[in-house]
């Protein structure tokens, strides 16, 4: 039981790492953009080339978070068949 709890808490900590580091990166990119020395054309062309690069970024972590939470709810429905407890899809 202390592993699997442990191992719940390690998933969750590895969760809040990747979040801090998905924030850090959006953060450490508009700084950069907004210091570099450039005209307000160029700066907003580069700001929406960034914009969209974040874009993607996210929603290929959503999709990376969906996908794990897809087989975290299988992999617990097959744990819990036998009790007679179903999760809903």
């Amino acid at each position: 039981m202390r592993r699997k709890l442990r191992k719940h808490q390690n998933k969750r900590d590895v969760v809040k790492v990747m979040t801090g580091m998905l924030l850090g990166s959006v953060f450490g990119a508009a700084v950069a953009l907004l210091m570099a020395p450039a005209s307000g054309e160029e700066m907003r062309r580069k700001i929406a080339g960034e914009t969209a690069g974040v874009r993607e970024k996210i929603k290929s972590a959503a999709g990376n978070v969906e996908s794990r939470v897809r087989e975290l709810r299988e992999d617990m429905s097959d744990r819990t068949t036998g009790s007679g407890t179903r999760y809903p899809a």
